[in-house]
């Protein structure tokens, strides 16, 4: 029929998440840690500390329910000493501006990825070759020429050209 859907185990402890989930969980209590510095401009002692430790304890709940707070809470104590010389020697974690940063960079090119978009229809052309795509209404594109209309006397074909010791493929219109 369909994929299965994956269940979520209900019954995982924090022992029982994965290397990667702890990391997560890690980075989550350095990046709270940092930000709880950069405002007090100190560690979290007390009480703070054991608000920053909910907060965790909250994205942890949703991976293993079964985990306890003092649990959660003690491993923060546990890692406070190491964070704070963490900070010490490499200074404050940076925030990162996610928003900012995606419309700054340019997009990349997944492989396989056609953006070339037919004049006429407005549809996505799909790749016949390299360098050669094809569109539902007639319109092709080609590398070297551009856009131009099919017509029933042509036949698109690869060509092998010897480029140096290798030997490359090209995409070429032969006429009946």
């Amino acid at each position: 029929m369909g994929k299965k859907k994956r269940l979520k185990r209900a019954d995982r402890t924090y022992r029982d998440l994965k290397q990667k989930q702890k990391a997560k969980i890690a980075d989550c209590m350095f990046e709270k840690t940092c930000d709880y510095y950069r405002e007090h401009g100190s560690l979290p002692e007390g009480g703070d500390s054991e608000k920053i430790a909910g907060e965790i304890f909250q994205k942890v709940r949703a991976v293993a329910e079964k985990a306890s707070f003092d649990e959660i809470h003690r491993l923060y104590l546990y890692r406070l000493p190491r964070y704070e010389t963490r900070i010490a020697e490499n200074g404050l974690l940076e925030k990162k501006q996610k928003k900012a940063e995606d419309a700054d960079k340019p997009k990349t090119k997944k492989k396989g990825m056609s953006r070339k978009v037919c004049p006429n229809c407005g549809r996505k052309m799909k790749q016949q070759f390299i360098g050669l795509q094809h569109c539902k209404c007639g319109v092709s594109w080609k590398k070297d020429t551009g856009y131009f209309e099919r017509t029933g006397d042509m036949v698109f074909a690869l060509e092998r050209r010897k480029v140096g010791k290798k030997t490359k493929q090209c995409p070429v219109i032969r006429y009946r």
